[in-house]
C-alpha cells in the first residue's frame, strides 16, 4: 500500500538509526576482535542485542508495510491482523535489546573495575537486570490467554497493557540511572588527566540521553494506550523504541573505541602515567644495544640535547684547550614487544583504569 506521511517518517527515522548504529557496533567490534584482538563475554552480548535491535527494525518495516501510519478504517482485517502479529513480535526484541544491552555494560564494567566493593555491586545489578530481562519478555510471550488472542482477537484475556508497559519504562529509566551513576565515583579517583578524566566521564554520562529518550517516550506510551486508532498512533511509539535501542547500543560501543580513535586524535592514546613496555634498540658507532624502556609515553627526547638524538658533554676541568668534546649520535627505534610495533591493547579504554589501579588510585 502507498506510504503516508506517518509511514515514511517511520521508515525514514529508523533505516537513519539502523545505519548509525549498526555501524557503531561494527566500529566496536572490529577494533575488539581485530585492532587489539581482545574481545569479552559483553561483545557476544551485544550482538545478540544488535540482532534483536535488528529484528525490531525489520519489524517495524513490515508494520509499515501493514498499515503502520495509516487510519484503522482505512485497513483490511487481514492487514489489521498482521500488523498486530509485528507488535506482538516486536515488543519481545525491544524487552531483550534493552536488557541485554545494560548487561553488555554491566559485564564490562565488571571487567574493568575490579574493586571488590564495585565487583558487588555490579554482579547485583547484572542479576537484576537479567532477571527482569527474563521476566518482561516472558510476560510480553504471554500477554494473552490464548497468546492468538493479542492479534486473531476472539475469546479470552489480555493483561492490563497500561500498568504493563508503563512499569516497563520506568524500570528502564531507573536502571539506566543506575548504570550511569554506577561508575562515576571510581572515575573519579582516578589519577588521568583532567582531560581524559572529563572525557571518561562525559562517556559514560551519554546514557543520560537514553534515559531523556525514554521519558519522551511515555507520552506516545500513554496516547497508544488509549487509542482507538492504534495503526496510525502507534507509529511515535515505534520510533521512539528504535531510537531508544540504538543510542543504549551507541552508548555501549563508544568506551571501546579509544584504540580505534587514539590513531587519529593525539592524545587519547596516552594517559598521564607511561605505562607501555617497550624496546628501545640504541645504536652506538654501528653497534645496537637492546635496552626496555620504563614509561615510553613520557621519554623527553628532547632532554638529549640541544639538537633532537645528539648528546654533547664536555669536562669541567682544564683550559678550553684540554676540553674533550664527545658527539654520540642516537638513533632510536621503538617497537613492540612482539617485534611487530606498539602492542595496542595497552591504548583501550580498559587501560587507563587497570595503571590507575596498579598505582594505587582506585579506592
Amino acid at each position: 500500500m502507498a506510504l503516508t506521511h506517518a509511514g515514511a517518517q517511520v521508515v525514514i527515522v529508523i533505516s537513519l538509526f539502523a545505519a548509525i548504529t549498526s555501524l557503531f557496533v561494527g566500529l566496536r567490534l572490529w577494533t575488539r576482535f581485530v585492532l587489539i584482538r581482545a574481545p569479552g563475554y559483553e561483545d557476544t552480548v551485544l550482538i545478540f542485542s544488535w540482532l534483536c535491535f535488528v529484528a525490531t527494525v525489520i519489524l517495524i518495516g513490515l508494520q509499515v508495510h501493514f498499515g503502520l501510519g495509516t487510519h484503522g478504517d482505512a485497513l483490511s482485517e487481514s492487514q489489521v491482523q498482521n500488523l498486530q502479529l509485528c507488535i506482538y513480535i516486536n515488543i519481545s526484541t525491544y524487552c531483550a535489546s534493552i536488557g541485554l544491552t545494560k548487561i553488555a555494560i554491566l559485564i564490562q564494567y565488571q571487567r574493568v573495575f575490579p574493586t571488590p566493593k564495585f565487583q558487588i555491586w555490579c554482579w547485583s545489578f547484572i542479576a537484576i537486570i537479567l532477571a527482569y530481562t527474563i521476566a518482561t519478555v516472558a510476560a510480553c510471550i504471554f500477554v494473552c490467554t490464548p497468546i492468538p488472542k493479542f492479534w486473531m482477537g476472539g475469546e479470552g484475556k489480555c493483561i492490563d497493557t497500561f500498568a504493563s508497559w508503563f512499569a516497563n519504562a520506568a524500570i528502564n529509566i531507573v536502571t539506566d540511572l543506575m548504570i550511569i551513576i554506577l561508575p562515576m565515583p571510581v572515575v573519579r579517583s582516578l589519577k588521568l588527566a583532567r582531560k581524559q578524566k572529563y572525557l571518561l566521564m562525559g562517556v559514560f554520562a551519554f546514557g543520560t540521553i537514553v534515559c531523556i529518550i525514554s521519558i519522551v517516550r511515555l507520552h506516545s506510551l500513554l496516547i497508544i494506550t488509549t487509542s482507538e486508532d492504534q495503526s496510525f498512533d502507534n507509529a511515535p511509539v515505534a520510533q521512539f523504541s528504535v531510537v531508544e535501542m540504538g543510542v543504549a547500543l551507541i552508548c555501549a560501543c563508544l568506551p571501546t573505541l579509544r584504540p580505534l580513535l587514539s590513531k587519529y586524535i593525539s592524545g587519547l592514546g596516552h594517559s598521564s602515567r607511561g605505562t607501555h613496555s617497550s624496546n628501545i634498540n640504541i645504536s652506538l658507532g654501528g653497534r645496537k644495544s637492546g635496552m626496555p624502556s620504563v614509561g615510553a609515553y613520557n621519554m623527553q627526547l628532547s632532554t638529549l640535547g640541544p639538537k633532537r638524538g645528539v648528546e654533547r658533554l664536555e669536562s669541567e676541568a682544564g683550559d678550553e684547550d684540554d676540553k674533550i668534546r664527545v658527539v654520540t649520535r642516537v638513533d632510536i627505534k621503538v617497537s613492540g614487544t612482539d617485534g611487530q610495533g606498539p602492542d595496542t591493547r595497552e591504548s583501550s579504554t580498559e587501560s587507563l583504569f587497570r595503571n590507575a589501579r596498579n598505582d594505587g588510585h582506585v579506592v
